[in-house]
This record gives structure tokens, sequence and C-alpha cells, in this order.
């Protein structure tokens, strides 16, 4: 299988492309700075997920049909109520939310996604409005809730791939902190083995499996 990652270069991504370069897989990664590791199977590329020429540039350069893609690049910025500056707002879509819907869309157009492929959106607890009533950053809470929106309208309109969105889990990663209760490794196991196993599409659930709300 050929499966794609953005923001491979640390935490849950790069545990990803660890674990899946492991089992033999090959794997193609979109990371802004530089790659921690090298590999046979291991395509790097360049890529900005908030930047829509970038996107093109690095789908352009993806040679092969895509079987699984993780849009699992994002960033968090801890702004609370009511110290929310727009600017935060404004990079948060950009990042969490816009550029996952743009690669897939890109990917779609330039026929690197095809029947079949399975597309895995990193989400977060945080973004579920049903059960979400506070919140260490409003521009993370509101740009993942946005991306659980691209993933129903992909999935509703890609009818013969897959799409849903993953709750990773809290995890011990730059952006989740050291009091987070998961490793990256189990986190990325649990996303790894979702994707092997899809059969639904149009669902939010966390790195294990069970089903969220929205």
């Amino acid at each position: 299988m050929h499966w794609v990652i953005t923001g491979a270069n640390r935490g849950i991504g790069l545990a990803l492309t660890r674990q899946l370069l492991s089992e033999g897989e090959n794997v193609t990664v979109g990371i802004r700075t530089s790659m921690p590791i090298e590999h046979q199977n291991l395509k790097v590329l360049r890529v900005d997920t908030s930047n829509i020429v970038s996107i093109e540039q690095f789908t352009s350069q993806i040679d092969k049909p895509v079987d699984v893609l993780i849009n699992n690049a994002g960033i968090l910025i801890e702004e609370r109520f009511p110290q929310v500056a727009e600017e935060g707002m404004l990079l948060s879509l950009k990042v969490n939310t816009i550029g996952p819907y743009m690669l897939v869309q890109t990917m779609y157009n330039m026929q690197r996604i095809r029947p079949g492929s399975k597309i895995i959106n990193i989400s977060s607890n945080l973004g579920s409005i049903a059960s979400t009533t506070s919140t260490s950053s409003v521009p993370y809470s509101v740009s993942k809730a946005a991306l659980n929106m691209v993933t129903n309208l992909l999935a509703h309109k890609l009818r013969d791939m897959y799409v849903i969105s993953v709750h990773p889990g809290w995890v011990k990663t730059d952006m989740g902190g050291r009091n987070a209760t998961i490793s990256p490794e189990e986190s990325a196991k649990g996303i790894i083995n979702i994707a092997r196993n899809l059969k639904v599409t149009g669902v939010f659930v966390d790195y294990k499996g069970n089903k969220l709300e929205w």
C-alpha cells in the first residue's frame, strides 16, 4: 500500500511513518522543515498546508496512486475567551481545516486518489460540538469542528472512497504536552489499524475505533 502523511517530521506523524516503514509499506510524507529519518521506501516532499500553491506542487510530485491519505498536519494556538486573536483563528482554520480539504480536492482533481482510497482526517475530541463545553484553545476547537464538517461533506461526495475523522487520543507530543496519557506509538498503532480495516465512511472515531459524537 502507498500511504501519504502530512506533518510527518515529529509526533504522531513521525510515529505513523516509522511504524509503516517497519512493516514494509511505501510512505510519502509532506513536511515543512526536515525529516529525521531516511528509508528506501520513504519519499520526502515539502508542503505548507496553508498554501494552495504548495499543496498543488506537493500533489504533482506524488508519483503513484494513494491508498491512504492521513491529514495529520496541524497547529495548536492556545488562546481562550476573551483573549482570542483574529490571526490565530484564521491561521488555525487555514492549517487545520482548509488545508486538508484543499489537499483532498487537489488529489482528486490530479487523480492521485481513486475508488477505494482511504482518507483519515486527524481531528480531536475538542472539536466535538456535542461533547465540548470548554477548551484550552478556541481556535483549535473551532478548526477541528470545521474539519469534521469537511469529513462529512467529502464522505458524501466521494462515495467510492472512505473518509473519516479520527481523534488520536491525548498524546505525549509537543502539542499534547507532558501530562498526556498515551504515547505517539500507541496512537499511531491504533490509527493504522483503523485505516487498514476501514469498511465505513463519514464517521468520527477515536484511535481505538470507538465512535464519537460530532
